[in-house]
């Protein structure tokens, strides 16, 4: 019989090898992002139609290599840690008449169950898996859904077919960080997501109870922000040649357009 002590330390072992493994991964995507949106904020979003094609290309840059990551979590990551799981099952069944209790290899299991569950999270954050393969208004209502502390009610009038796979890519982005910050720091109740097209536009519109900004207020939130996200949408917002509007008179609503025709994305 294996001794007791030095299975426990190589399934312990072998956990924090994963969990470093991850972090490791974790951190190479957090650095890569910051350099590529460095890169993005060298340009100084001008109306030039040269700018606006060399942004373009970067940010189709950062959704590839996304993909090609997410790919790889999924691929190489993902069996590795259900490895390791099963290999615990397997220590539980072995050692049912020592000391090692199973208490100890559920602890293990939960922790590697979170371990699984980042490796998903981050695979959608880089690659949103789900909307490539069932389209933005599916995908926005995954996203929604486990949403509970507030009542969200999301009316699309409009089919995938109107959006291009970029376009897509980058409305589900801005839609995120919009909702995201809506949710941090209006503090809403009430939120109605309607989505349908006006004029051969695409038109976005967040009504909420919430304490709502106007657009100045806006601009100086992102210029202060210390995080990427505002900085990344406000490009997206560009790339489809769009236009993002706040009101909070009488009533606090976003408006983001986009139009369906011409350059953009």
């Amino acid at each position: 019989m294996v001794d007791e002590k030095s299975i426990i330390f190589v399934v312990i072992a072998g956990t924090m090898v994963m969990f470093v493994l991850m972090l490791a991964i974790i951190m190479f995507v957090i650095l890569y992002n910051r350099k590529l949106v460095a890169k993005e904020n060298e340009h100084n979003l001008a109306i030039k139609d040269k700018e606006l094609e060399m942004l373009r290309s970067v940010i189709e840059a950062q959704e590839n290599e996304r993909e090609k990551i997410a790919r790889n979590l999924h691929d190489e990551v993902g069996p590795l840690l259900s490895a390791l799981k099963l290999n615990i099952s397997r220590f539980k069944r072995l050692l049912q008449k020592e000391k090692l209790t199973e208490e100890t290899l559920d602890q293990e299991r939960t922790f590697i169950d979170g371990i699984i569950d980042n490796v998903r999270t981050v695979s959608h954050d880089l690659s949103p898996q789900f909307l490539l393969k069932f389209g933005y208004i599916k995908a926005l209502q995954n996203y929604l859904e486990p949403i509970t502390d507030i009542n969200i009610e999301f009316n699309p009038q409009i089919d995938d077919s109107v959006l291009s796979k970029q376009k897509a890519i980058n409305l589900y982005r801005i839609s995120l960080e919009l909702i995201n910050n809506l949710l941090k720091h209006d503090k809403p109740t009430n939120l109605k997501i309607n989505l349908l097209v006006d004029n051969e536009t695409l038109l976005l519109k967040l009504d909420h109870d919430g304490t709502g900004i106007n657009n100045q207020q806006f601009e100086d939130f992102a210029k202060n922000a210390t995080g990427l996200g505002l900085t990344s949408m406000q490009s997206r917002v560009l790339i489809v040649n769009g236009n993002l509007n706040f009101h909070n008179t009488p009533t606090a609503v976003i408006e983001l357009r986009i139009p369906l025709n011409g350059q953009s994305n």
